[in-house]
């Protein structure tokens, strides 16, 4: 989530007239419709793509941007014209570190989805030429995130991973040795994301990923599940080697302990994990997984009063699962015997059938024979391509909670037989 790529150059695959308007039209790259000026596109053209909810960033210092405010309010310039108050505005404007971001301002410069009542076409996202940005001989695919500091807009810190705390350089030093590390296990500190994790959850959207699944996938079946809006939360077992001491004098076995991340770390009982880990202890589902035989990684959202405006008009916070790993043993014999661990993902029928045998509550299953819609011609005579269909059907209510009027932000399709295989369809008009 925090940390992709959100500004990149891609190529303008076509460009379609809005029925009535004279000075816009529609530029389609991958499957992502942008509204643009007229004529200011070809297809083939290069252009940088920058996703909907990002954030460019204020070119102004905070002294300039201060004035610029202070003349927007009237607090400067009272007696000024018309004139005279957008000419001092544009000047400051001017001295933007990014001048070509600033008839964004108003707008905070954020990036969302933008509906056209007037015409019935949706813009997601915006195009900008890349001569106008300074940039010369550009490739398709090349990122510019971080060259032009744009960042993903923040609706919860913790699932975008900015709560965490650094360590202090004691910490850091006494992190080499393995008792020190699995001290800080047992005692459910809060760490860095660990590379032998499971991969993090984000799937792709549809706009990116269609053409690709349609080539690869044309008539395979998906399972299409609920996207619920909350947090994103594993819980996790891991078997405890006992220490030395432990072992050979107190004769202690392997102990099991529970462990709770976030989207992108490890959370303790305490501070901003508290939350979370007080759903997962109310619940039991900390004592459920871990009486599940082997080591697991259950993965889910966690949902209801505090978290993202309680949408589903939730009494309490729940946890609803979508993803189940189990840890598997091997022998690695490339240099002698070594044990080594690898996760595997349960696929559909598995999944169904593990969180029913452990009580574990599942994600709303909207279509279990889902197939990937093909573009064609609607009534009017327009091409209507299958990622728009696909748009189309996630924008209908939500089936989950006690606000069955409200929108649904859209579903997740996984490839039934591998479950490895997944994207989004967000609902366009969830955010507008």
């Amino acid at each position: 989530m925090f940390g992709k790529p959100l500004a990149y150059i891609v190529k303008i695959k076509e460009i379609r007239e809005i029925p009535g308007a004279d000075r816009i039209e529609l530029a389609t790259v991958m499957d992502y419709t942008v509204v643009v000026k007229k004529n200011e596109y070809q297809p083939g053209d290069l252009a940088m793509y920058v996703e909907v909810d990002s954030l460019l960033p204020d070119g102004l210092s905070d002294e300039l941007r201060n004035k610029y405010n202070a003349i927007k309010s009237g607090e400067i310039g009272k007696d000024w014209s018309e004139d005279e108050i957008k000419s001092a505005l544009a000047e400051i404007q001017n001295q933007s570190k990014y001048p070509y971001f600033e008839f964004l301002r108003d707008k905070k410069f954020k990036i969302k989805s933008m509906k056209l009542s007037k015409f019935g076409v949706i813009s997601q996202g915006i195009l900008f030429k890349p001569t106008e940005l300074g940039l010369e001989k550009v490739k398709e695919g090349k990122d510019f995130t971080l060259q032009f500091g744009i960042t993903e807009i923040v609706q919860d810190a913790e699932e975008a991973g900015l709560n965490g705390k650094k360590d202090s350089w004691v910490v850091r030093k006494l992190m080499r040795y393995k008792w020190y590390r699995n001290w800080r296990k047992r005692h459910n500190v809060a760490e860095v994301w660990d590379a032998t994790n499971p991969p993090k959850s984000d799937e792709e959207n549809v706009q990116k990923t269609y053409t690709k699944m349609y080539e690869l996938y044309p008539e395979e079946e998906w399972v299409a599940t609920e996207k619920l809006e909350g947090q994103n939360i594993s819980i996790f077992t891991e078997e405890m080697e006992p220490g030395w001491f432990a072992k050979h004098i107190f004769h202690r076995a392997k102990d099991k302990r529970v462990g709770v991340c976030s989207r992108t770390r490890e959370l303790n009982k305490k501070g901003n994990g508290k939350n979370f880990w007080d759903t997962v202890i109310r619940e039991k589902l900390d004592e459920q997984i871990k009486n599940i035989p082997g080591e697991w990684w259950c993965r889910g959202e966690h949902l209801g009063p505090g978290i993202q405006k309680n949408i589903y008009k939730l009494p309490r916070t729940t946890i609803r699962f979508f993803d189940f790993y189990r840890k598997e043993y091997y022998i690695d014999t490339k240099f002698g015997k070594v044990r080594k661990f690898r996760w595997v993902k349960l696929n559909f029928e598995e999944s169904v059938a593990f969180a029913k045998q452990w009580n574990l509550p599942f994600v709303p299953i909207l279509d279990e024979h889902y197939k990937l819609p093909k573009g064609g011609l609607n009534e009017q005579g327009v091409y209507v391509s299958g990622s728009d269909i696909m748009l189309q059907q996630s924008d209908k209510p939500t089936v989950f909670g006690n606000d069955l009027k409200h929108k649904r932000e859209g579903f997740v399709l996984r490839l039934r037989n591998d479950y490895n295989v997944s994207f989004k369809v967000k609902n366009p008009n969830y955010s507008i």
